[in-house]
């Protein structure tokens, strides 16, 4: 059985406390018991997919996906950004992202990093439906998701 690596894990129980209504409890139950059926290196991050038990009560989330949690990775604190995908209140993936170039050779699933913390989102104007909103939405939408709508913050672009 493959686990979620530690900064995973980390990351995944903030997100969890972000998301949900009960604090988080019954999201951090299921990722205990997450079983990891793939992985994707995408260059600038990584999603993380995983099966959680079933048989655990189904969480109630506010937004899926969503967090707003950021930690530094590897030996030259590559910046990295989280969110959690729940489906039907069951915690079914992770994705890291960056906004910085390639993080080169860093391995994700050993690297030292700094803790895992919440921030605030920006409080900026969001044009939905921009030529930015339209490229960013397509570099980073996960195929898996394609159909469900994501809203994407552009800082500093015009249409």
């Amino acid at each position: 059985m493959k686990q979620l690596s530690a900064l995973e894990m980390a990351a995944a129980v903030i997100l969890a406390k972000q998301v949900s209504l009960d604090g988080g409890h019954a999201l951090i139950e299921q990722l205990k018991t997450a079983e990891v059926s793939g992985r994707e290196f995408t260059g600038c991050g990584f999603y993380t997919e995983f099966g959680v038990d079933r048989a655990l009560p189904p969480a109630v989330v506010t937004i899926s996906p969503g967090g707003w949690v950021r930690s530094e990775v590897g030996p030259h604190a590559y910046p990295l950004e989280f969110m959690l995908y729940v489906k039907d209140g069951y915690a079914e993936m992770i994705e890291a992202y960056s906004y910085f170039d390639s993080y080169g050779d860093i391995d994700f699933l050993t690297a030292p990093f700094t803790a895992p913390n919440a921030f605030d989102p920006p409080a900026i104007e969001v044009r939905n439906g921009s030529k930015a909103d339209l490229f960013t939405r397509s570099k980073l939408t996960h195929p898996r998701f394609d159909a469900r709508p994501r809203l994407f913050v552009t800082l500093g672009v015009r249409p």
